[in-house]
């Protein structure tokens, strides 16, 4: 039977719809190949620019060398005895020797002192710097050739080691991942096979952490593949940082646009500790931070926490919050919020003190809970976490005020306008609610993160609100007209976000272990290395003048505003999940895995 004529039209349509995608997907492959082409373009001049200054230092070299023989020759030794300027004669060209260029295998001749394991490299990479660091030399080695994937992946074996695997798509959930909190001496991240699964997990793995979409909660691996960790290893004796290796995640490091700079700045850095701050500015190339001399002292800069008091929460603390006059701590596990009173502590002495809750707040029927909001006065507590409701909690009657349905599997975050009029609800379908409490309804919703919604942070003026996703963005919105004004893309999920009380920086905490602190006002930015796993809260202070970070890693972080000079470190046993700082910048309480909060007082 023949088609009929809407039939054809149908098809034709069709027909077109498919060419059409076929299309975006070749302009989006080209796209790729012209990237990559510039970043191999950048990557050979910055190579061949260093050579070059490196052959002009070692032809300066040789003239001094041969400036200092000519020396001997006509002073030195006519003052010696005769027996003597045999002996002399004899060492000098036994130096000659010693310094004069050798052959290399393929006919090259090396510099003096080039060591004799690399030969091989000029003709394999004729631009390769002189004088290069033996293990900086090595891992040159491994990658200059074109199959320097090959030598990433080995014993990884296969094409399949070449490229990055897609893996199976996630409901973009935002999980807690707490594999081995009860073993503190697993914490950095092995793989355990009685962790949680389900969208209500919590987790503090090897420490807790969310374990986001298809690239964590899949099974990724914590090791680097193949021999990836020895490179790491060189990397440090060369003088890079090794988190710029896991990073690139087994692959060709020269698909990193920003593999040049960093090589650079890791020549820069040989012999000193590795850069770990990096400023990017509008072509988007990083280059080391070169820090103030007042970067890590001065008023209102801490140099370090003592551990004050031990909070035994008794399931994974997702979320803690310290009250305005520091009477107290908030901490949200599974199903409720402890109450701690911490003015009992004598926070000016040198002991750990453990206690008591004074109260439990059951709450969210057995799900965990991911944020907890005090309201200035201390008296109302906002409670959002892994269920499809935020409550409201009156914290004199110890009584539910408000159960507001927010129509999606989990709360990740809250936030409240100055005035604690508008509640903002950050949600793991994607979407912000917004919703009025005096009023009790909803104002809008802002679509925004396809993937899920993960943290949020208002502005201090109240008229402007950040989100963070799994769609690895940030986007800012206008409060007054509620429209997205700016949205930053990056190439990882965003676990983590805070706002600086001065409202020109925002710091985010990524997947790929890195914080990133934006200029609110321009296209300046700077890139924090120094995680080692993936960055799960950020909190600034409230004089704006640094901020912590807190991590799987088991890390805690003070980064001074906004360059990111490294202030202090403290280790706990398993992974940090929530952080919170006092408002007068004398407190900080985190959150872990080892199901307990732990407070600690800042010293300045």
């Amino acid at each position: 039977m023949k088609p009929s004529y809407m039939e054809s039209l149908e098809r034709i349509k069709e027909e077109h719809s498919e060419m059409s995608k076929h299309l975006s997907q070749q302009k989006s492959e080209l796209e790729k190949i012209n990237m990559e082409k510039e970043n191999m373009t950048r990557s050979f001049m910055t190579y061949a620019e260093v050579s070059s200054t490196m052959r002009a230092d070692l032809k300066r070299a040789e003239e001094m060398n041969k400036r200092l023989q000519d020396f001997i020759m006509q002073t030195l030794n006519p003052l010696l005895s005769p027996e003597h300027q045999a002996s002399c004669l004899a060492a000098l060209e036994s130096f000659k020797s010693a310094s004069s260029p050798r052959e290399n295998g393929n006919g090259a001749a090396l510099p003096p002192g080039f060591p004799p394991g690399a030969a091989g490299m000029l003709g394999m990479f004729p631009n390769m710097p002189f004088g290069m660091n033996p293990a900086m030399s090595q891992l040159f080695n491994q990658f200059a050739q074109g199959n320097g994937a090959d030598a990433v992946a080995g014993s990884s074996g296969g094409s399949d080691a070449k490229k990055p695997k897609l893996e199976e798509p996630d409901d973009g959930e935002l999980e807690i991942d707490v594999t081995n909190d009860d073993n503190p001496t697993t914490a950095n991240g092995a793989a355990h096979k009685n962790g949680r699964d389900s969208t209500n997990s919590v987790a503090s793995s090897g420490a807790s952490t969310p374990s986001i979409a298809s690239n964590s909660a899949k099974g990724r691996q914590q090791q680097p593949p193949g021999n990836l960790q020895s490179l790491e290893q060189m990397s440090f004796l060369a003088g890079l940082n090794p988190n710029m290796l896991r990073q690139a995640g087994g692959f060709n490091l020269f698909n990193d646009p920003h593999t040049s700079a960093r090589l650079a700045a890791a020549m820069n850095q040989m012999g000193g500790r590795p850069a770990y701050s990096f400023k990017i500015v509008d072509n988007g190339i990083p280059t080391p931070t070169t820090f103030p001399p007042d970067a890590q002292k001065g008023p209102g800069i801490p140099t370090g926490l003592k551990k004050r008091m031990e909070l035994n929460h008794g399931e994974v603390v997702c979320a803690a919050t310290i009250a305005r006059d520091n009477t107290r701590v908030y901490t949200g596990g599974k199903g409720c919020v402890k109450v701690w009173d911490i003015t009992e502590s004598d926070l000016t002495s040198t002991s750990t003190v453990s206690r008591p809750c004074i109260a439990t707040l059951e709450c969210l029927k057995d799900n965990y809970i991911r944020s907890c909001k005090l309201f200035q006065d201390g008296k109302t507590l906002l409670i959002g976490g892994e269920a499809s409701t935020v409550a409201l909690w009156d914290l004199t009657t110890q009584m539910k005020t408000l159960d507001l349905e927010t129509e999606s599997q989990a709360c990740y975050a809250l936030a409240l306008s100055p005035d604690e009029k508008l509640l903002f609800a950050c949600l793991a379908d994607g979407n912000i609610l917004i919703y009025d409490i005096h009023n009790k309804e909803k104002v809008c919703t802002l679509p925004g993160h396809q993937d899920g919604a993960s943290c949020l942070d208002l502005s201090n003026d109240g008229t402007k609100l950040w989100s963070g996703g799994l769609d690895n963005s940030v986007r800012c919105w206008d409060m007054s007209q509620r429209v997205e004004l700016a949205k930053h893309d990056f190439n990882s999920q965003v676990f983590s976000l805070g706002c600086c009380p001065d409202d020109e920086w925002v710091a985010v905490g990524m997947e790929n272990n890195n914080v990133e602190v934006l200029s609110t006002s321009g296209k300046e930015k700077y890139q924090l290395t120094q995680h080692e796993s993936c960055v799960l809260s950020l909190k600034f202070a409230h004089s704006g003048k640094f901020f912590i970070s807190t991590g799987k890693d088991n890390a805690l972080n003070a980064w001074r505003t906004p360059y990111g000079a490294s202030l202090f470190q403290l280790k706990e046993n398993t992974s940090v999940l929530s952080c919170d700082i006092s408002f007068d910048d004398s407190l900080i309480v985190t959150g872990s895995g080892e199901k307990k909060a732990t407070l600690y007082s800042i010293d300045y």
